[in-house]
C-alpha cells in the first residue's frame, strides 16, 4: 500500500514538475532572463543599433554586417526554439507512458536544459559581435545615449511618483 502511494505521489510531482517546464516554454527562466537583461543593458541589440545608425555615425558597411547578422542570429534562434518545442513535447510523451523511466527524464530534461543554455550563449555572442562592429568613437556615443536615457527614466519616475503623492494627498483631503 505505501509502495502504491509512493509510487503515484512520485508520478503526480513528475507530471507537475514536466508542466511547469512546458509552461515556461519556449520563455526562459528567470535567472536567464536576468543574465541576458545583463548582457542587453552593457550591449546593444542590433535593431537598437540600427535604429540609432545616424546619431552614432554607423557607415554603410557597418549597417550590412549588422543586419547580416541579425538575420543570422533570428535564423538560429528560430532554429533553436523548434528543437526545444520538439523535445518538449518528447518529454511529455515521456510522462504518458505507464511506467514513467527516470533516466529518460532526465536525460530528456537535460537536453531541453542545454538547448536553452546554448541559445543564451549564442544571443550574448552576437551581441558582443556587433560591440565589435563599432568603433571606439561611436561606443563613447552609445555610451552617452545610454547616460540620457537613464536620466530620462529617472525624471519620468519622479515626476510619475510625484504625481502619484499629489492625487494621493487630494484623495486623503476629500476624506
Amino acid at each position: 500500500m505505501i509502495k502504491k502511494v509512493m509510487v503515484y505521489l512520485f508520478a503526480f510531482l513528475l507530471v507537475v514538475s514536466a508542466a511547469l517546464v512546458l509552461d515556461a516554454a519556449p520563455q526562459m527562466t528567470r535567472h536567464m532572463k536576468y543574465g541576458l537583461r545583463m548582457a542587453e543593458r552593457n550591449l546593444l541589440s542590433a535593431r537598437i543599433l540600427l535604429k540609432m545608425k545616424d546619431d552614432i555615425g554607423l557607415d554603410a558597411d557597418q549597417v550590412a554586417k549588422i543586419g547580416k547578422l541579425q538575420e543570422m542570429q533570428k535564423e538560429v534562434t528560430i532554429k533553436r526554439t523548434a528543437d526545444i518545442k520538439v523535445l518538449e513535447l518528447k518529454l511529455n510523451s515521456l510522462f504518458k507512458e505507464k511506467k514513467v523511466n527516470r533516466a529518460k527524464l532526465e536525460k530528456q530534461i537535460r537536453e531541453i536544459a542545454g538547448l536553452r543554455t546554448d541559445m543564451q550563449i549564442e544571443h550574448i555572442d552576437h551581441l558582443l559581435d556587433l560591440k565589435e562592429l563599432l568603433s571606439g568613437e561611436q561606443l563613447i556615443k552609445i555610451d552617452q545615449f545610454k547616460k540620457e536615457m537613464r536620466r530620462r527614466r529617472t525624471e519620468r519616475r519622479e515626476k510619475y511618483r510625484e504625481e502619484r503623492l499629489k492625487d494621493r494627498k487630494k484623495r486623503t483631503d476629500r476624506r
